[in-house]
């Protein structure tokens, strides 16, 4: 009996540490012989290390062993999913404190179901302990903060690592030492404390760590948009400056010229005041004036270029675009257009070419209602289509006011719009909203407070459908709105 009792233990909790490792590197494909090969591994270990310990031990749940055999189960687990992993210890030592916290919280609700005499089986009430134990791990990377892995791993702020790195090692000790033989109930009951302690202290960890990171991806993001727009002004005044040069040149080229015809012009007034004959003479100098006004205007036009948007290639969306440009011009809005990479790859793949047309109509326009609805005297729209971690992306920046919370709360719901008095219908977001499904692409609205830029309309085709908010004043949004379908950052 006590073999299967530690055999049905050992097993769980190797799959409740695997399955730790899996979500915590939120590693989204794992082919169908690494599940086998995993499971299969769990039962052997498990079945190893119950003969082992009835053998040594007498089947008694030792803490040191148990620790050392699910540090060993999860190196091995490491290397079987072939985990390029920097910072193994320390993703082990997470993915053990994880599986013990929710055996922890398993046990409290397996002693109220023992209460209520359903089960009688000492084999089954294990079974029932692990199942429990299995689905609570599962919960909580169901939660929507946590269910994409801990990325928060990889911050450069390593002190900020080392509490979750105590937590977790607390959390451990004092959960193999709890019930081993411990006949002094007042011990049991300080375990029993401190593991409570540390599981809600390493949740809120776990909470406080994945908003430090996003923080930080924020500052990471910040700074590229910086560095592009400080690389778009070098280039803006490197351009100017051979401008100037060029205009300079031909300044030189042609005053020359000028100064000869301007003593013909003199000569030609002293003729007048003589009243000698000068009419052909007067054609000739006419004609040369001519000539020379109609080359100096080539030459520098041809220096002084007009700005013109890229082109996509695409007759209707080039045309689109041109359009909306000149709409915002009318309202003394700067207009541009960053492409980098051809959009014939998202229309093939992501999204039909005519709701990208309808999309890139609404958020334009709806731009520039939100300037003209501002008293910023930057006035200013950019959109840009570009990758990002392989995802394309469609971003659209203003210069406008920002969105109202309630706003936020009820876009995608029904229509809603923070400038309605000047035209704004709500229509365009509900539109794209049902792209969004569609495409399975997601929405990021971003909020600065100290960029050249207020804020920015995100479309990302990343397969989540996800609806995002990051912003400067994500806790005010987070206090007024109450929605999971919202993930505010």
């Amino acid at each position: 009996m006590n073999f299967y009792i530690m055999f049905e233990k050992t097993t769980f909790m190797n799959l409740c540490i695997t399955y730790s490792i899996i979500k915590i590197r939120n590693l989204k494909k794992m082919e169908n012989k690494e599940i086998f090969l995993i499971t299969f591994l769990s039962i052997c270990i498990g079945i190893i290390y119950s003969v082992i310990c009835g053998i040594v031990f007498n089947y008694k749940d030792t803490a040191i062993p148990n620790i050392i055999l699910y540090i060993i189960y999860a190196f091995i687990i490491l290397n079987i999913i072939d985990e390029k992993e920097t910072d193994t210890l320390r993703l082990i030592i997470f993915s053990i404190a994880m599986a013990l916290a929710s055996k922890f919280l398993a046990g409290i609700i397996n002693f109220f179901i023992l209460k209520l005499n359903i089960i009688n089986n000492e084999i089954i009430e294990y079974i029932t302990l692990g199942s429990i134990q299995l689905i609570l791990i599962c919960l909580f990377f169901k939660i929507k903060r946590f269910k994409n892995g801990f990325t928060f791993l990889n911050m450069k702020n390593k002190k900020f690592t080392i509490i979750g790195i105590m937590i977790s090692i607390t959390l451990i000790f004092f959960a193999t030492l709890i019930g081993k033989d411990i006949e002094n109930t007042v011990v049991n009951d300080a375990c029993t404390l401190i593991i409570a302690f540390g599981a809600i202290a390493m949740f809120d960890w776990i909470k406080k760590s994945i908003t430090k990171y996003y923080k930080e991806k924020m500052k990471e993001r910040t700074v590229e948009i910086q560095q592009e727009q400080i690389k778009q002004q070098d280039e803006k005044i490197k351009n100017l400056q051979t401008e100037l040069a060029d205009v300079l040149q031909i300044n030189h080229k042609y005053s020359h010229r000028i100064s000869a015809m301007e003593k013909a012009v003199t000569k030609l007034g002293t003729k007048l005041q003589a009243n000698e004959e000068f009419a052909e003479e007067y054609g000739d100098i006419l004609s040369s004036i001519k000539k020379l006004s109609k080359e100096y205007k080539e030459e520098v036009a041809s220096v002084i270029k007009e700005t013109k948007l890229p082109k996509t290639n695409i007759f209707s969306i080039d045309n689109l675009l041109e359009y909306m440009k000149q709409e915002s011009e009318k309202d003394k809005i700067d207009f541009k257009l960053n492409l980098d990479f051809d959009i014939n790859e998202i229309l093939e793949t992501k999204i039909p070419q005519s709701k990208l047309e309808t999309m890139l109509a609404d958020h334009i326009r709806d731009a520039i209602i939100a300037i003209n609805c501002s008293e910023n005297k930057e006035r200013k729209i950019k959109v840009v289509l570009d990758k990002e971690d392989n995802n394309y992306q469609i971003k659209f920046y203003d210069t406008g006011i920002e969105f109202e919370i309630e706003t936020l709360s009820k876009l995608g719901l029904k229509r809603a719009t923070t400038h309605k008095a000047t035209g704004g219908s709500g229509i365009g977001f509900m539109t794209t909203f049902e792209t969004l499904k569609q495409c399975k692409a997601s929405l990021i609205i971003e909020e600065y407070s100290d960029l050249e830029y207020t804020k920015a309309v995100i479309i990302k085709f990343d397969n989540k459908n996800e609806y995002r908010i990051h912003s400067y004043r994500a806790e005010e949004i987070k206090n007024k709105i109450k929605d999971n379908r919202i993930i505010i950052e």
